[in-house]
């Protein structure tokens, strides 16, 4: 049989979910509070406080939130008020320059779109490990320049390679935390609602101390902690595999065993599996390219590059337009951040009950419809139009936590190990198109109510569509190559070993996972 079953079923084998995994999963799942921190830092820094206009001519300052072109010329200057402290009061960023604080998102936005297609080949280049921890030095250490920039300029280049770091580490760490887990545990990994909860606190930290600076050097200061993790972290031992580096992969396998307080496994059998499927898989150099190898696979990339753009536009769409909500912003900040973790919970099981597929098909459909709710209601005069837009909105938002973790779990089951990263970076690059936009959207929002909503309803039922045509990968071993690629080995279970080795194989899978039994969950 193939060698990655093999490789399953040794990750089974040296405790499946046992301590390490637990530990692995801990590490990369708190490790998203810096990112997530980073990514949501504009839906604060970027508020426009109550300001007044300073008029030069008549000597009085006027209140004014929306400066007309007349008080434009006379303004002499602006007093903002003082419960907030943003990069808009910082340099003035209102009136004729209001637009600059969507702009520096949006070059956020671009800078995740640039780390995500990097990270992508960094990661299948010089592996998981690695990129992740750049990912964390980057965050860390541009947090800490962010304070002293001097104006909006050098804050947006900061901002930019801030969204590099992001791109970095959305790329990788689920494959670090992934690869060592069984098929059944990977969407539980994914499903645990980390970045929910740790954007909640941001929302909650936002409201205690009110000053974008401060945020950045508390934001620097709890990645630290996790550069300290790296003497633990392994290198996927698929992913070493794939590269010929058989030794290390052992290395790592004997200390997954020992950690989980199982015998050092015999590998012999994986390596020469490895050997045999590919003499030239070592030497092969993989690109972007390689995704659209065949029909099926064109069919597929492309489709989801769309599905991943119009995700990502939904979800940041509403996040950064939070201010377009009725009520108090640190409130609707903190609820449309929390609302995720409920939703991301019920992942756990109905990925595995229901499939991938079905149940991408159907938050991206739920999302769409909640928006044509939210479009229409914005042209109701009612005076509950308010209470209405914010639950559907949460709804919407719920719909598109869900079908992201929905759709994170297909993705990197619909790839092999050889190109996972790769594809993973150039979805999440497609996805920062969409991130791009939204900003820009959200601006326009207040000109055109309802564009934001009805834009991402239609995005989402057209994702829904296009999802359908897919195959579902509910129960699917990883592949770690292409399946031309191993001649004789495919990725699916075959009979190419004796009869004994494949009887021994179907009884394993007959087997309840021992993590199941134990009741545990990651």
């Amino acid at each position: 049989m193939s060698y990655n079953i093999l490789l399953e079923d040794m990750i089974r084998d040296v405790g499946g979910c046992g301590r390490f995994q637990w530990i692995m999963s801990v590490i990369g799942q708190s490790s998203k509070s810096i990112a997530a921190w980073s990514m949501l830092a504009m839906t604060f820094n970027g508020q426009q406080p109550d300001f007044m206009c300073r008029s030069s001519s008549k000597q009085e300052e006027n209140f004014d939130n929306v400066c007309s072109p007349e008080n434009i010329t006379e303004c002499d200057g602006y007093v903002f008020s003082d419960d907030m402290n943003t990069v808009v009061n910082e340099w003035n960023l209102v009136c004729d320059t209001k637009w600059i604080a969507a702009l520096i998102t949006t070059i956020q936005m671009s800078g995740v779109l640039v780390g995500c297609f990097i990270s992508g080949h960094l990661g299948d280049l010089l592996g998981r490990k690695p990129t992740f921890f750049l990912s964390l030095l980057i965050l860390i250490v541009f947090n800490v320049v962010a304070y002293f920039s001097v104006n909006w300029q050098m804050y947006s280049a900061i901002r930019f390679v801030l969204g590099m770091g992001i791109g970095f580490f959305l790329t990788v760490h689920y494959n670090v935390m992934t690869e060592f887990a069984l098929s059944r545990w990977r969407p539980r990994i994914v499903a645990v609602p980390a970045w929910a909860l740790e954007a909640g606190l941001f929302a909650l930290a936002a409201w205690a101390l009110k000053d974008w600076k401060k945020l950045h050097l508390v934001t620097a200061a709890i990645g630290v902690p996790f550069l300290l993790t790296y003497c633990f972290v392994q290198e996927s031992a698929r992913w070493l595999v794939t590269k010929g580096r058989y030794d290390d992969a052992e290395k790592v396998i004997y200390t997954i065993a020992k950690l989980n307080g199982k015998p050092k496994p015999d590998t012999s059998r994986i390596m020469e599996e490895a050997a045999k499927s590919d003499s030239d898989r070592m030497t092969t150099h993989y690109t972007a390219l390689h995704l659209f190898k065949t029909r099926e696979l064109v069919k597929i990339t492309t489709g989801l590059l769309f599905i991943w753009m119009s995700i990502s536009y939904s979800y940041y769409g509403l996040t950064f337009g939070v201010n377009s909500l009725a009520g108090n912003l640190y409130l609707n900040m903190f609820l449309m951040n929390i609302i995720e973790a409920p939703a991301s919970f019920s992942i756990m099981y109905i990925v595995n009950r229901f499939g991938r597929k079905h149940c991408c098909i159907f938050f991206f459909m739920f999302t769409g419809l909640c928006g044509v709710v939210v479009g229409i209601i914005q042209y109701v005069d009612t005076p509950h139009r308010g209470v209405v837009t914010n639950a559907f909105a949460l709804a919407s938002k719920m719909g598109i936590a869900c079908g992201w973790g929905c759709l994170i779990v297909y993705t990197t089951e619909l790839y092999p190990t050889v190109v996972r990263t790769i594809a993973y970076g150039l979805h999440n690059t497609s996805a920062r198109i969409g991130g791009m936009v939204a900003p820009q959207i959200v601006f326009l929002n207040d000109d055109i109510p309802g564009l934001m909503y009805f834009l991402s309803a239609v995005m989402m039922i057209a994702s829904s569509l296009i999802c359908s045509l897919f195959p579902d990968t509910k129960d699917k071993i990883l592949e770690d190559t292409f399946k031309t690629d191993q001649n004789k080995a495919s990725c699916t279970v075959e009979m190419t070993a004796d009869a004994h080795s494949a009887n021994k194989h179907l009884e394993k899978l007959i087997q309840s996972d021992t993590c199941l039994n134990a009741g545990h969950h990651v």
